[in-house]
């Protein structure tokens, strides 16, 4: 299984991803708001719940905070008629949006606009780091892509 592949997929590849996000990711140490942020761009594109929790232990390596992770899923899926639980940014519409619950609309934009001015690794101040790491889930567990 090639985890960063399937995940890319999904939202994009990491170049395209927000600068904050990026080092959220691959550099902080984890903390409850980091994982937030992490959660909602996760959750808001649609990414199951294992393969978020796969991704971001094999990006941190730090096991103990899937149960951050899963714990703002866990919230963002109870009540299905709450509005704007959260926004994160989509890649795919360049555009801040709401996590809203699943009877309400999932395509709403969030008012006002917040710009997101920097993408990619290169921004993070972290880049080979980042590419280390990038490498080691790619290369890492199997020895091949």
């Amino acid at each position: 299984m090639d985890l960063l592949r399937e995940v890319e997929d999904i939202l994009g590849d990491v170049e395209s991803w927000p600068t904050y996000l990026i080092y959220d990711i691959f550099v902080v140490e984890p903390n409850r708001h980091s994982v937030k942020k992490v959660a909602a761009f996760f959750y808001g594109k649609g990414i199951s719940i294992e393969k978020a929790v796969d991704y971001f232990i094999a990006c941190i390596e730090i096991v103990l905070y899937k149960c951050a992770l899963r714990d703002w899923y866990s919230i963002w899926d109870k009540n299905p008629y709450t509005a704007h639980k959260e926004w994160y940014y989509s890649t795919t519409l360049k555009r801040w949006m709401w996590i809203n619950g699943n009877a309400l609309c999932q395509q709403e934009a969030a008012w006002p606009e917040v710009g997101v001015t920097q993408f990619g690794t290169e921004n993070t101040g972290y880049e080979q780091l980042i590419r280390t790491r990038i490498e080691h889930i790619l290369y890492g567990r199997s020895g091949k892509i």
